[in-house]
Parts: structure tokens; C-alpha cells; sequence
């Protein structure tokens, strides 16, 4: 078992979130039991609570000692008298790794020591946003969930605070900033879901693949996702901007193997400054036609030469036991 007398936090190599209406004062060893927990049902970012997998994955890390690189479990200095008991500070950020420290029967550890509520901002409109960006990063943080993240965001439309531009591209850039490291299709998501919950008013509606089936099953007779619409003999398929490749593939390895045609039922993703929805569609179409010429261009070079533009040169060498070391060529066909 690790040795906490051995900590330094002079070590720490993290680098402390900055974000308006905070400030990072000092990495400090501190004693847990100076530590007030709030309950997890109180924490708005964890909406399920916590994951016993989590506590336990980190007990068994932590029992190995301190990972300088990874930021320490957070906290702001707030003294207060709760059951008769005294505590120093308030913890904000790692409830997992708190709890697996207990378990470890650990007295002490490093915590990052910040203050909120500066510049004339609220405690939540300044550590909410915070603890977003804090559980966005890597591990040892639990990734919020979208649930999560959207229970949050909610909560500050609810309450104004912090104000939040509510606009299609407003509430993007937010959520955006707020989990860098997710894809675009889950930032949409999280958009989608915020705008349900509390009746965000948006001029731009973009889909999910289940708001898409949600919308075609409701309020058309069409049929998507590579399904048979047997009214026009004909397959149907929804296509997202960024995937008309891939759409296209699809409708030609259907019309392959059936010698049935598709239908294709486009949305783009939101506006930007750059472009503007109708530019959107207009390139969708543009993207759409240049796949057709491609085909088009194979198909006449096949005519005239026998062959396609393309062939596989050779595989590169992957089976060890074999003691494959060079490109492995293959017969021109």
C-alpha cells in the first residue's frame, strides 16, 4: 500500500482549469476528514450518482500511489460545523476518487484548492460550468454522461444562471465549449435533448438518427435506414451531411444485390457563419452529383480499358508466424 507520507505537491504537473469566475489557488495535501462531501444526490452533475466499477477500478489504482500528471481531486475553502463535526473545505471534484481513497483507509491526499463566485459570479453560475469542463477530461474523472450534462444546462436555463445564449448556434458553441471532447453528433444530441426539456426556442432543427425515424414514421409514408418501401419498390434511406459517400455506397451495393433504386431523405447539420441552411442543402446535392460523376467516370474508363480505375496492389505483412516482412502482392486479376 502506498505510503501518503511520501506526497508532494510540488509534483503536480496538471494544468488547472481556468474559467471565469474561478481561480486556482494551490495543490495542498489535506486530511480527508477536513472534507465535507455533499451527497451525490446533490451534486447536479452526477444525475445517476456515482459507479461502483469506477470507485473500485481507482481503489485498486490508488493502492499503487499518485499519478502526478492526472489533477488532483478538487475542493474550495468553506468552514463550516455539520453534525457537530468541523470542515475546512467543500469537495467539487472527485467524488470517485474520494470514496476510493476511504476505502483505502488513506488520512490524507493531494487536492487542487480553488475559489468561486469571483468577478460578481454566482457559486453556481462559476462552478457548474467548471465542473463540466473538469469531467469532460480524461480519466481518472467518469466522463458526465449526456444525461448528465444536459441536467445541467437545463438548470441554468432554468435559473438564468449563468445566462446562456439559447439560440441554435448559441446553445452549440456552449455545449461545445463546455465537452470538447465530444463528436458532433453527441453535441446535437445534448442540443436536442436541452431544447425537449425545457422548451428552448430554435429557428434550426437538426436530427438524431432516432428524431429522424421519430419524424419519417410520424408524419410520412416514406421508410428510411436501408428499409424496403414496398409503395414505391424502392429502398429509403436518411442521409446526414458528411455521409452522402457512404449513402450512395449503400444505395449502389442495395440496387447490386436487388436491382431495386433508392431514396435518399437529407438533413444537414446546423448553420454556421460560413454557411447558411439552403448553401447547406445546396452542397448536400453538389456532394451527392459529384458522387454520380465519379461512378460515371469508373464506369466509362471500365468500357474502355476492362479494368476499373482502382486494384488491390498487395496486403501488408501481418502474420508473424508465417514471418511475413515485405508487401504481400497480389495476382492482377
Amino acid at each position: 500500500m502506498f505510503d501518503t507520507k511520501n506526497l508532494d505537491p510540488k509534483l503536480v504537473r496538471s494544468i488547472p482549469i481556468v474559467y471565469d469566475g474561478t481561480k486556482f489557488i494551490e495543490n495542498l495535501i489535506i486530511p480527508l476528514d477536513e472534507i465535507y462531501v455533499p451527497p451525490i444526490g446533490n451534486n447536479p452533475i452526477r444525475k445517476k450518482g456515482k459507479d461502483p466499477k469506477t470507485v473500485g477500478f481507482l481503489a485498486h489504482s490508488l493502492r499503487q500511489g499518485i499519478h502526478y500528471a492526472e489533477r488532483p481531486p478538487c475542493v474550495y475553502k468553506y468552514s463550516q460545523m455539520l453534525n457537530g463535526k468541523a470542515y475546512k473545505y467543500v469537495l467539487v471534484a472527485g467524488n470517485h476518487r474520494f470514496e476510493a481513497l476511504s476505502n483505502n483507509n488513506y488520512k490524507e491526499w493531494i487536492f487542487a484548492v480553488y475559489e468561486f463566485a469571483l468577478d460578481g459570479h454566482s457559486l453556481l453560475g462559476s462552478l457548474g460550468p467548471w465542473q463540466l469542463i473538469e469531467n469532460d477530461d480524461k480519466p481518472p474523472r467518469l466522463e458526465s454522461s449526456v444525461e448528465d450534462v444536459v441536467n445541467m444546462i437545463v438548470r441554468f436555463i432554468d435559473q438564468n444562471d449563468p445566462k446562456i445564449d439559447t439560440s441554435s448556434n448559441g446553445l452549440r458553441d456552449y455545449v461545445r465549449k463546455h465537452t470538447r471532447h465530444r463528436s458532433e453528433g453527441v453535441i446535437t444530441e445534448i442540443c436536442n435533448k436541452v431544447r425537449n426539456q425545457c422548451g428552448v426556442y430554435t429557428d434550426m432543427v437538426t436530427y438524431t438518427a432516432r428524431d429522424v425515424k421519430y419524424f419519417v414514421d410520424e408524419n410520412t409514408d416514406y421508410v428510411t435506414f436501408g428499409k424496403f418501401d414496398s409503395k414505391r419498390d424502392k429502398f429509403g434511406w436518411s442521409v446526414l451531411e458528411g455521409y452522402e459517400y457512404e449513402s450512395v455506397m449503400n444505395a449502389l451495393r442495395k440496387f447490386f444485390e436487388t436491382g431495386k433504386e433508392s431514396i435518399f431523405l437529407c438533413h444537414t447539420k446546423a448553420p454556421n457563419d460560413n454557411m447558411d441552411l439552403q448553401s447547406k442543402r445546396e452542397n448536400m446535392t453538389a456532394q451527392i452529383d459529384a458522387r454520380t460523376k465519379h461512378i460515371l467516370a469508373a464506369a466509362a474508363f471500365y468500357h474502355k480499358n476492362g479494368r476499373m480505375p482502382y486494384a488491390i496492389e498487395g496486403f501488408l505483412p501481418q502474420d508473424l508466424k508465417a514471418n511475413e516482412k515485405s508487401l504481400i502482392k497480389m495476382d492482377k486479376r
